[in-house]
């Protein structure tokens, strides 16, 4: 498993969808806000926002296409006939982006404190790195539901855009919704970047009341684990398997390759 994790980190390095995504869009969009709006006030939640984002559009949509893309070029098709489990993979792949995600935020949250003054303790910090660790993992088991559920670029692009958008208007990442309706309130904490915002929120601006974080952390942990099973149940390791691929018919075809 480590030697595909390390391959699938190397991968993801030299994907230009994760060069613009993970690395220059989380950086251009602290330094051109910060600098704009130039509010101390509004630093801890711009630099919440911000990793969050990153974690949201990260792993929708780097994640899928590179699920999708290495699917296309027959990468799935010579695992399938190992005895590799599809969990094992998920999880491998999972370790990358995450490795990378926490990288990348470590530089944001330098940025954050060296660039626009936001000011984090030990604690604060650690709940961040947690926050961001099982955000991370119920993200990229998301992005894995879309590319199982595309059948091309253009259909994994509508798909990650259907699901990463309305997530992002319905959460409070970059502005309040007191003044929202109540419908929008309502379906923003039906989804889980909601309440990766809300814990990443209270560990950025609590000044010390942390107690808050561990409620929204749970939710989104339950998300996670319904996320990955999600995931593992409609993996393909083909674009012409059908999307409900169970492991009784992953091992029939082992066998009949075995056989032939």
């Amino acid at each position: 498993m480590w030697t595909i994790m390390t391959t699938m980190l190397r991968s993801l390095l030299r994907d230009s969808h994760t060069l613009v995504w993970n690395i220059a869009f989380p950086v251009a969009m602290l330094l051109g806000l910060g600098l704009y709006f130039n509010d101390p006030d509004y630093s801890p939640r711009l630099l919440s926002g911000v990793l969050t984002t990153n974690i949201l559009f990260g792993a929708t949509m780097v994640t899928a296409f590179q699920v999708m893309a290495q699917r296309n070029r027959g990468v799935y098709k010579l695992l399938r006939a190992t005895p590799f489990r599809t969990t094992h993979f998920i999880a491998a792949m999972t370790g990358g982006r995450t490795i990378l995600a926490l990288f990348v935020s470590l530089c944001v949250i330098a940025m954050g404190v060296m660039i626009l003054g936001v000011r984090l303790s030990f604690v604060s910090l650690a709940l961040i790195l947690l926050v961001l660790l099982v955000g991370t993992v119920c993200f990229t088991a998301i992005g894995f539901l879309a590319a199982n559920l595309s059948k091309d670029e253009n259909n994994v692009n509508m798909i990650s855009n259907l699901m990463s958008f309305p997530m992002l208007l319905t959460s409070e990442a970059f502005y309040s919704l007191s003044s929202a309706p109540n419908w929008i309130v309502t379906l923003g904490q039906l989804q889980p970047f909601y309440y990766l915002v809300e814990a990443m929120s209270i560990a950025t601006q609590s000044q010390g009341h942390y107690h808050g974080i561990w409620m929204p952390l749970l939710i989104l942990l339950g998300f996670t684990v319904l996320s990955i099973g999600a995931a593992a149940w409609t993996f393909r390791w083909d674009g012409e398997q059908p999307v409900w691929w169970h492991p009784s018919s992953r091992r029939q075809v082992t066998s009949q390759t075995e056989r032939g």
